[in-house]
């Protein structure tokens, strides 16, 4: 890009850009105040002035260019500070996620040979400070919370930078940090290693995905030509900025436009932060829109009847003309229902852009047919990470749209999607076995199955490892069994399983729970917790019915022959469902073992 090189200059660039106006806001404390006060702004020249702070005092820890520093932190302006202040010290940033166990932590730390890691709160540094003595190569842990009575190696964020460590001692000039930036920037080639991301993966460890300054900034170039982002923007990011997404689309592409950002606290606070900060754009990704819909669903229900009946009508003229919103009917609905539900994202919503895995088309078409506009793309932390996505004025549900400006998409023979540009990564961290399986003559091959269609738009139809020839010799696409019965309003969440030894189709299901115990109440079933509602045979076959009700459209061979349902859902937490919201089949497959042989006994 015409105006930076590396991420140095591009700080520079974004800061000035800023100046005097506010980058990034954040919820302060007071609860009590009013709601445009709840928010706390920092701007460029302040921005730029702890940068250089920090810069100055990571110097101080010894480190050398190219070596590694973990940042285990939820989205916050300390993650941007230590982020910009690694890259002027050329130390490549590894980001953790916060919901990672001590032993995940470890691996990523040990592997990456991390020599300090930055933790946001108490409660994370002490699950490093668990493995300590277990990482040869870490030689701090530094806190961006007051701590005390810690041992020497853990480290306030405060004290490294205002007290500790910053030797000159002279008052801050802006006129010197403009000089070291430009210095540092000198020392950074575009190929250099900016950030190692590990993915998590949905079988074995994580591989570490080596991006380059060169990487990361195509990718937010890319975006930008292919979309119409704006200093008159503003971004609501609630997703962390360890996702590769985040830090590309919602962090750096509105730094580079001059766009605001405000941080969520969280998805839970979303609903009451989108109507304080009345955003234009969120990155998202599908989880939140059911839960939207379940929101919207459950306030219909407490209207009066002749309300009730209004919004029903209201809802399905709108899905009747949602391509034509001209029609007068769709106008009158949107008029006496729609608007009121688009004020509950603030009412400037340009649009949600949706990614991390596939979004239920019936539930797109509802937005659509509110007028809440969903673009849903495609990408992989290997491509740093956007490949593809819909645009604003034309957008196929069915699709993740077409490859960014500067973005090549072909498909191979066996229809593998395989991608090619500068926002493809290095390679895997010390792992030369996968990076030439993955990257093959320039092309990232992704592991995805799909096709382009007539609109020049990718469509992502299956995933190359859940792709099984069963016993009978048939091939099924265990994604597509899952989606299919994913979208009973039964079915919280459903893994399948089948191979070539196995006769049929099986799955464990984890069901909403919400919305059984509703079912149950109707027919005063009697029930004391979720086990005693999965034990009991008549709600059993009841699911059982769902199940098949969901399925029918699918081929024999495909249906869902035996199933179990399961007390409690998988989560992050129990190391069954990563990050970005992925089931672990191959953690799950082997936790449930006994279960699922015995569907085939």
């Amino acid at each position: 890009m015409a105006q930076y090189k590396n991420l140095a200059s591009f700080f520079k660039f974004a800061a000035d850009l800023f100046s005097e106006r506010n980058a990034i806001y954040w919820r302060s404390p007071d609860h009590a105040s009013k709601a445009k006060d709840k928010y706390t702004g920092i701007n460029g020249k302040k921005l730029k002035e702890l940068v250089y702070l920090a810069s100055r005092a990571i110097e101080q820890l010894g480190l050398n260019r190219g070596d590694k520093a973990a940042i285990i932190s939820e989205t916050r302006l300390q993650w941007v500070i230590t982020d910009f202040a690694c890259v002027m010290n050329g130390i490549t940033t590894v980001p953790i996620y916060t919901t990672m166990t001590a032993q995940q932590v470890k691996f990523i730390i040990e592997h990456s040979e991390a020599k300090i890691c930055f933790a946001s709160t108490k409660i994370l540094a002490e699950k490093v400070s668990a493995v300590f003595n277990e990482l040869p190569n870490l030689e701090h842990i530094i806190s961006f919370n007051k701590t005390e009575n810690e041992p020497e190696y853990i480290i306030n964020f405060e004290d490294l930078i205002y007290k500790e460590v910053v030797e000159d001692k002279k008052p801050y000039s802006e006129t010197a940090a403009d000089k070291y930036f430009e210095e540092a920037s000198q020392k950074i080639n575009e190929d250099d290693p900016l950030t190692i991301i590990y993915t998590s993966g949905t079988t074995g460890n994580p591989k570490g995905v080596c991006l380059s300054h060169k990487n990361t900034l195509a990718n937010v170039k890319q975006c930008d030509d292919s979309f119409n982002i704006t200093d008159t923007d503003r971004f609501l990011s609630f997703l962390p900025l360890a996702h590769t997404y985040e830090r590309t689309a919602g962090y750096y592409l509105p730094l580079s436009k001059g766009a605001e950002i405000y941080y969520a606290q969280s998805i839970d606070t979303l609903s009451v932060q989108m109507q304080e900060t009345r955003p234009t754009i969120i990155l998202t990704v599908p989880v939140l829109f059911v839960k939207i819909f379940d929101r919207i669903s459950k306030s219909i229900k407490t209207y009066p009847k002749f309300k009730q009946a209004i919004a029903n009508k209201a809802i399905a003229v709108g899905l009747k003309y949602r391509k034509n919103k001209n029609n007068f009917l769709w106008r009158m609905a949107d008029k006496q229902v729609f608007a009121q539900m688009r004020e509950r994202t603030g009412g400037k919503l340009r649009f949600f852009i949706s990614g991390g895995s596939a979004l239920n088309v019936k539930l797109a078409e509802f937005f659509d047919a509110i007028a809440i506009t969903i673009l849903q793309g495609y990408g992989m932390t290997e491509a740093s990470p956007v490949i593809s996505v819909n645009r604003e004025n034309t957008s196929y549900f069915e699709t993740v749209g077409p490859p960014l400006v500067g973005v090549t998409v072909k498909i191979a023979e066996d229809g593998e999607i395989l991608v090619k540009g500068d926002n493809v990564m290095l390679g895997y961290y010390k792992n030369e076995k996968d990076t030439s399986e993955t990257l093959i003559n320039g092309w990232l091959h992704t592991g995805d199955i799909g096709v382009i269609d007539k609109n020049g738009c990718l469509k992502i139809t299956d995933r190359k490892k859940t792709l099984i020839k069963t016993s009978g010799g048939k091939y099924i696409s265990l994604t597509h069994i899952e989606d299919t019965i994913g979208v009973s309003k039964y079915v919280d969440q459903i893994i399948a399983f089948a191979s070539d030894h196995r006769q049929f189709v099986s799955a464990l299901v984890v069901p909403d729970f919400d919305e059984l115990k509703a079912y149950a109440d109707s027919k005063k079933f009697s029930y004391t917790d979720n086990l005693s509602l999965i034990k009991n045979e008549e709600l059993k076959d009841f699911i059982e019915k769902e199940i098949n009700l969901a399925q029918k459209d699918l081929a024999k061979y495909e249906r869902v022959r035996k199933f179990e349902l399961l007390p409690v859902p998988f989560t992050i937490e129990s190391g069954e469902v990563t990050p970005t919201l992925k089931l672990k089949r191959k953690v799950i497959e082997e936790r449930y073992k006994a279960a699922i042989d015995k569907f085939y006994e």
